[in-house]
């Protein structure tokens, strides 16, 4: 028979999103206990580009975690000098150079983990290490979860559960939303596996430094997706692919030992030795926009389970940070005003697009990811090798930098400019790219911009309470509609319907 645990606040995952959670909702007064399926000795260690943009930047980190500190530990930072963005084409001879506004960090993950691990059990989080979840508590709400811990079952219930299970999040498969106790019914999408990502990364040790030590470099796959290579120093390098779930599947580790071998700097390379090689590692991430919804009856969830990571980048980290602080927070409160409600609980929704805001841009340059998706990966490529570098750099970010009528002419015509060059060149003759191709690509792109503005303004007037949900959906769907029809794209394709 199961033992029975009983906290205010549950939460499932010790990543970034689980971590900032637990140690928000500890900070605020309630009883947390936060469930990791990994050893204490494992905990936090995943596989990812491990780039983070530096915590001193003025937007900085919200909640209890030093963010700053953990950072600039020696341990963790493994590079501080990243100034770059560099995107590579080498079949096409292209190379993009996308400096940063200010520097970025690339990390060594699993130090980084371990110290959010640390900061948050130091803030009076009860962390269950070894410990998976295997069965949800409900009755109308969310009342907890079933679990086995070192080998015993245990029941942990509560008021409240915070799931920062990560991609495709096995917590979301085990809740039954429609039989919460709410009307007409629960707000909670569901997403779908091929709104999500596979990755693969491996962490290289090279004998000379590498000429891109202070950049970030990707490149492209056959698929909707790419390779990187994130130097954590001259010679140790975070080189890893991934592509969308929604295209023909690749065999992730074949390719990258692909692309890999035929590159000087890692002739007689070899892996980073870890946990017996575990320095080679695959995860999902999610690639859509953030979930309409995260609040169920007595459930949130954060991160990349309430799909806040960059739909084109696949960078999470402060999507994750954030909307962990937000869990924390409302959840605490909540708790200590029993009522856990879905209503109650909607002020996460509404941090995370309306007061913080980040979670509408990026809800916004999902529909860059849609396109692109409807597009033959040859005049995919064609397209990124004229585009501008500052329209490139809007794409992969959350800045908004064009809203003027001039810098979209000037933008146009850089693209304009590009194209006239790249052909008299013959960059794409191989590609079998003909000029009307890429020119039907560029409109597409042009009508893609102007709904990416539609959608941002749209997310921006997220309802403030549950009421006032249902209209703003409707409305979204419709601008859904009218854009797929703008970009013709055939009824099976369509992402979220």
């Amino acid at each position: 028979m199961a033992r029975s645990e009983a906290y205010e606040v549950i939460v499932v995952g010790g990543g970034i999103g689980g971590c900032f959670a637990a140690a928000t909702a500890a900070a605020n007064g309630a009883e947390v206990v936060q469930l990791e399926r990994k050893p204490a000795d494992q905990g936090g260690f995943i596989a990812c580009g491990d780039a983070i943009k530096s915590p001193t930047d003025p937007k900085g980190y919200p909640g209890p975690i030093d963010m700053a500190g953990i950072t600039s530990d020696e341990a963790v930072l493994a590079n501080g000098n990243i100034d770059k963005i560099e995107w590579w084409d080498e079949e096409l001879g292209v190379r993009k150079v996308l400096p940063y506004d200010s520097h970025s960090n690339v990390i060594d993950r699993y130090e980084f983990g371990q110290r959010l691990l640390e900061q948050t059990g130091d803030l009076g989080v009860t962390q269950h290490f070894n410990t998976v979840v295997n069965g949800i508590i409900q009755n109308g709400q969310v009342q907890g979860v079933e679990a086995i811990r070192d080998g015993e079952p245990v029941e942990y219930t509560g008021e409240m559960v915070i799931d920062g299970a990560g991609a495709q999040s096995v917590i979301q498969d085990m809740v039954a939303f429609e039989e919460l106790a709410v009307e007409p019914e629960s707000t909670f999408e569901k997403p779908h596996y091929t709104h999500f990502g596979s990755a693969y990364r491996e962490i290289i040790e090279t004998d000379e430094p590498v000429d891109y030590k202070n950049a970030i470099v990707g490149k492209p796959l056959e698929e909707m997706g790419y390779v990187w290579y994130f130097p954590r120093s001259p010679t140790s390098i975070n080189v890893g692919l991934g592509f969308q779930m929604n295209k023909e599947p690749i065999a992730l580790a074949d390719r990258l030992r692909e692309d890999v071998e035929d590159r000087p700097e890692f002739e007689n390379a070899s892996i980073a030795d870890r946990f017996d090689k575990k320095n080679k590692l695959g995860a999902a991430l999610a690639l859509r926009r953030p979930l309409d919804s995260m609040v169920a009856p007595g459930y949130i969830t954060v991160g990349c389970a309430a799909g806040t990571t960059h739909p084109i980048t696949g960078k999470g980290i402060r999507g994750a940070a954030f909307s962990g602080y937000s869990a924390g927070k409302t959840a605490a409160a909540a708790v200590a005003d029993g009522d856990v409600s879905e209503q109650r609980l909607w002020e996460h929704n509404h941090y995370l697009y309306v007061e913080h805001g980040e979670a509408s841009k990026l809800a916004a340059r999902d529909a860059y990811n849609v396109a692109a998706s409807s597009i033959d990966i040859p005049v995919l490529r064609a397209v990124a090798a004229i585009l501008p570098e500052d329209e490139i750099r809007e794409i992969v970010s959350t800045k908004t930098s064009f809203d003027d009528l001039a810098s979209k002419l000037s933008i146009a015509a850089g693209a304009t400019k590009n194209l006239i060059s790249h052909y008299r060149k013959g960059t794409f003759d191989h590609l079998g790219v003909s000029k009307e191709m890429l020119y039907e690509a560029l409109m597409g792109f042009r009508t893609t911009r102007e709904f990416v503005d539609r959608y941002e303004e749209h997310y921006e007037n997220y309802p403030a309470s549950r009421e006032g949900y249902f209209e703003w959906l409707t409305e979204r769907d419709r601008i859904d509609d009218e854009f797929y029809d703008a970009i013709d794209l055939e009824p099976e394709a369509r992402k979220y319907q």
